[in-house]
Parts: structure tokens; C-alpha cells; sequence
């Protein structure tokens, strides 16, 4: 489900322009091809049969050429045409073929972008055959990519005489109510798909949304809370939960949600992953697969990377592969697939088969480095991250990885030269900043890295690594220049309750011993090291020793723990 009306069906190969155009027109007549009956109560009965249409509109064949990656397109449209032509060339034939044929034709002309064609088309198909949805709710899409609600949802509607109980047909329906600013109307579509789909992504985050247009933040937080557990890298969700959450004046959550978009939608971009939420669509489906490109096959991959749907994006990609070997981006996003389907060694294969056909391609080199790193192999990743950036200096992520990694191997000036430099291309991030003073953190260089936190909090004030730090510092740095405990303490207050995390806790216990509160320092630390894993409570224990022993800590991060 996209919130904007006016995205179009960009993942279907367009086919280009050359060629004649010859018009055509058809006969009508009735069908017998009905779905099966709605119940009785539920909707108005199917439209009757209709009467033999005086005229119905002409179709021409728009000019064609042979441009690349448009072949089979270009061949498909032409045998589809001459299909039609002859259908309605054929005396004997019936409205139900005539109509099957103009469907089908319409169906090709939308998949390919040819929408005039396609309107056309898909007309005279729901002429001749009233009683199939499948012409009134592609239609619907028709006017949707055109950025046209009020226009959607009249053959929506039409769609939904036909099939009451269909998803997708109500969702959409709900949707273009929505972009059209009716969430009241809205509303009641959704909740009778979830009824019949209790655990539809599609259905919830649309009744999320719904809440959020007619200002009920508090039930929109309930159903976006419980669409994130569906999905809980998808950025529209994450989104519509920081504008919940903001509305009701939670600037903590609506941070940590904001922040949490960001990331997913960086880690999407890398792949070009459409994060858009749509529900499973059977008919959508027929009409997208009509084009088998390996463009297309991209596309739709991408799709289903979006939404979380990893053996369907690898069995795109793959296909995509089978149709254009030499495809850089399409092996790729297939190496990035299997990664996150845990199938390491085929994506290290696929992903080393790419570099050894297009060695400079830095998003594989990036790519690579994310596998080996997460498998233990530092200096194959750093060497992966380093020639990611030689080959696109403003790879920020990939610099990114390089700088942690430089950090972490103790090689201080290198990885503050890369964070610099991401500073410099993407003001807007706030992992350069950080990782800048946790450097200076780790050569012990305490009040430049106050200095840099300090700044860092006023100019990122919605993310709560840099006030955790900077409290820390100031608690338990070894420099005493840089302590200030009481400062510290005014720091964590300005952290939003909902904070509450193992780290803040830590974090506020050391503040405390820090201006001589021992006994709640104990305490809080007590609590900290009751909600800490198993393999961390041992090496928290020191600091309680030290509370309860009336002193105060000198190590703001543990060997190995600077983050």
C-alpha cells in the first residue's frame, strides 16, 4: 500500500515508440464468467448482464521500436495485438472472448505503461463482461498511478460489488479514501479485512494510519506497535510511528522510531528495496507477471526485499540473473538477499563472482565487507571497505564500517580522518560525530571528547547515544578536568523516561557515585546488573563493589565496550 496516489507501475519494462497505429473496434454481448456469489446481506447484488454496448473504444497499437532491453516486450505487445485483432475479426466469436481479449490486452498495455491503451482496453473488457472484477479493479489502479482517488475508489467500489471479501480490493479501496482525506470511510473497510485477515501488515498499518488522519494517536500507536512486530525494519511503519508518538507529545519514542526509519531506509537503499507495504495481491501478481525481463524481475525482487519477503526476492533476482548474466546490480541485490536469508557462503559467491566481473563496483565491495565482518574476518572486511571507498569516495556507510573497524584496530588518526570525512558529506548523519569522540575516547583524550559530545547533543538532540556519553564522561573519565558530576546528572534528566535501557542505568549509577550518592549509585547498579545478559553481570559487579565501598568509578566504558 503506497501513501502516495501518484506512484506509478514503474517496475514493469516500459516498451518504447515505433511503428504503425491501427484502431480497432469491438462487438459486446453478455458473460457468464462470474465470480462466486458474495452473501446475500453484505452488498448489493452483481450488476446484471449488460446490454450490447452501442460503441466501444477504439484500441491502437502505439508505435514500436526495438530499443534496448525492450525486445520481448516489443514482441509480446505485437503477438498480444494480432491476438486481439483476430478475436474481433472472428464472426463466431462472443462477448466473452471479445471480452478475454480486450482484457488480456489491456492487461499487457498497463504491465508496460502504455496506460491510454491499457484504460481503453480494460473499458470495453468490463463492457462485455460486467460481472468480472478483475476489469473495474484494474482500473482502479489505472487511476491511482494517475494520482486520481475519487476516480479509483468509483471502480474500486465496483471491484468490491463483485468480491466483498476480498483484501486487496479493500485495502486499496481504504486507501485511496485516505490519500482522497476521508479516513472515515476508510476505516470501516479496514476493519472488516482485518476480520477476515487478523495478521495482514497491509490491514493494520492502514487502520494505523486511519487513527493517525482522524487525530487518535492513542489507538494509532496500538496498531502501528503492533504492525512493527510484523515487520520491524519497515520504514512507512516506523514513520507513521514517530508522527504517533510526536502527536502525543513522546519526543523520546518519536526519536528513537525516526532514528530506527533512517537506518532501515539506508540499509534499503543499498539494494534500491521498495519499502513500500502492500498486501499479497494475486491479481497485481498476474498483471506484473506478464513482463519476464530481467528488469522486471528486478523490480519485483526489490519489492519483496522491501517487504521482508526474502525467498521471493532471491527467486527474482535469480530469475532476473537467468535472463541478463552480466547484470551487475541484479547479482548484487541476489549476494545482498542470500546474506540476509543467513546463506553466507552463496552470497559470498555470488558477491565475489560480481567483483571478478566488475571489480570497481564499490556497493559490492561494501556489500562483501558486511558478510566478512560478520563472520569474524576483520581484515578482509577492512580491506573490502577500503577498496568500497576508493572506488566511491562518498560511500558514507562504507566509510563508516572502515572507520569502526580502524578504530577497533587501534589505528586512532586513520578512522578520525574517514569520520571527518563523513561528517563533511552528510551533515545530517549522526554515526560520524560519534564515532569522531569515541575515538577520542579511546586515545584518552577526555576533554576533547566531552567537548565533541557536548556539541554533538545540542545539534542531534533526538538521539540518545550522545547525552549517554556525554554523561559518562563526565561521571567516570580518568581526566578529572573533563568530571563533572553534577552535570552529568543534568544530562541524563534530559533523557525521556521511556529511556530506560541497561546502559542508562550504568550510566546514572555512575553519576551518582560521582557526587557522593554511594547508596542509590548501589542500588541503581543493582538494578542494571539484575536486567544485564548473563555475560555481563559478572563484569559489572566491579563497579558495585565500588559504590558500596563509597567510591566512585574511573572507567566510563569497560575494555572492549566503547560502542
Amino acid at each position: 500500500m503506497t501513501t502516495g496516489a501518484s506512484r506509478s507501475l514503474g517496475f514493469l519494462a516500459r516498451a518504447a515508440l515505433a511503428g504503425a497505429c491501427v484502431a480497432v473496434a469491438a462487438g459486446c454481448g453478455t458473460s457468464d464468467d462470474a465470480p462466486a456469489a458474495p452473501p446475500a446481506d453484505s452488498v448489493p447484488p452483481s450488476p446484471p448482464a449488460a446490454a450490447e454496448p452501442a460503441v466501444l473504444e477504439p484500441v491502437a497499437l502505439p508505435e514500436l521500436d526495438g530499443e534496448a532491453g525492450s525486445g520481448t516486450v516489443v514482441e509480446q505487445l505485437r503477438e498480444q495485438y494480432a491476438a486481439l485483432t483476430k478475436t474481433l475479426g472472428d464472426p463466431d466469436a462472443g462477448p466473452l472472448e471479445r471480452g478475454r481479449a480486450y482484457g488480456e490486452m489491456g492487461m499487457l498495455f498497463m504491465a508496460t505503461e502504455h496506460t491510454p491503451e491499457a484504460e481503453a482496453c480494460l473499458r470495453n473488457a468490463r463492457a462485455l463482461l460486467p460481472r468480472d472484477r478483475r476489469w473495474p479493479y484494474y482500473l482502479g489502479h489505472l487511476e491511482r498511478t494517475r494520482g486520481a482517488p475519487e476516480r479509483a475508489v468509483e471502480h474500486f467500489e465496483q471491484a468490491r460489488e463483485l468480491r466483498p471479501d476480498d483484501v486487496p480490493t479493500l485495502v486499496w479501496l481504504a486507501e485511496m479514501h485516505l490519500t482522497a482525506g476521508d479516513p472515515g470511510a476508510a476505516r470501516p473497510l479496514l476493519e472488516y479485512a482485518q476480520a477476515l485477515e487478523p495478521d495482514s501488515l497491509a490491514v493494520i498499518f492502514g487502520l494505523g494510519r486511519a487513527a493517525i488522519a482522524r487525530e487518535d494517536y492513542f489507538r494509532a500507536v496500538q496498531y502501528l506497535e503492533e504492525a512493527l512486530a510484523l515487520n520491524p525494519a519497515a520504514p512507512p511503519v516506523l514513520a507513521a510511528l514517530a508522527e504517533a508518538y510526536g502527536s502525543l507529545g513522546e519526543a523520546g519514542r518519536a526519536a528513537a522510531n525516526r532514528q530506527r526509519q533512517r537506518l532501515a531506509e539506508r540499509t534499503l537503499e543499498h539494494v534500491d528495496a521498495d519499502p513500500t507495504i502492500r498486501p499479497p495481491d494475486p491479481l497485481l501478481e498476474d498483471l506484473e507477471g506478464l513482463v519476464r525481463t530481467a528488469a522486471a524481475y528486478e523490480r519485483r525482487g526489490g519489492r519483496a526485499l522491501g517487504q521482508g519477503n526474502l525467498s521471493r526476492a532471491i527467486a527474482h533476482f535469480r530469475a532476473g540473473l537467468e535472463r541478463q548474466p552480466g547484470s551487475a546490480s541484479l547479482r548484487h541485490k541476489l549476494g545482498v538477499a542470500l546474506a540476509l536469508a543467513g546463506n553466507t557462503q552463496a552470497s559470498r559467491d555470488q558477491l565475489e563472482e560480481l567483483l571478478r566481473r566488475a571489480p570497481e563496483y564499490a556497493r559490492a565491495h561494501y556489500s562483501l565487507g558486511i558478510v566478512l565482518e560478520q563472520g569474524g574476518d576483520f581484515a578482509r572486511a577492512l580491506a573490502r571497505y577500503t577498496s568500497a571507498v576508493r572506488f566511491d569516495p562518498d560511500h558514507v556507510e562504507a566509510r563508516l564500517q572502515l572507520a569502526g573497524l580502524l578504530r577497533r584496530a587501534g589505528r586512532p588518526d586513520d578512522a578520525r580522518a574517514h569520520y571527518q570525512r563523513i561528517i563533511e558529506l552528510d551533515p545530517t548523519q549522526f554515526e560520524g560525530p560519534f564515532g569522531y569522540a569515541m575515538v577520542l575516547v579511546t586515545e584518552g583524550r577526555w576533554t576533547q571528547a566531552r567537548d565533541r559530545l557536548a556539541a554533538a547533543m545540542e545539534r542531534f538532540p533526538d538521539t540518545p547515544a550522545f547525552p549517554l556519553a556525554l554523561a559518562r564522561v563526565l561521571a567516570a573519565a580518568p581526566d578529572r578536568r573533563a568530571r563533572d558530576g553534577r552535570r552529568a546528572l543534568e544530562v541524563m534528566r534530559r533523557l525521556p523516561e521511556e529511556q530506560q535501557r541497561m546502559d542508562l542505568g550504568e550510566t546514572l549509577a555512575m553519576a551518582l557515585a560521582e557526587v557522593g550518592r554511594f547508596e542509590e549509585a548501589a542500588g541503581v547498579q543493582r538494578e542494571a546488573i539484575a536486567a544485564a545478559p548473563p555475560e555481563l553481570q559478572e563484569r559489572m559487579a566491579a563497579n558495585l563493589e565500588l559504590y558500596e565501598a563509597g567510591q566512585p568509578s574511573r572507567t566510563p566504558w569497560r575494555e572492549g565496550e566503547v560502542p
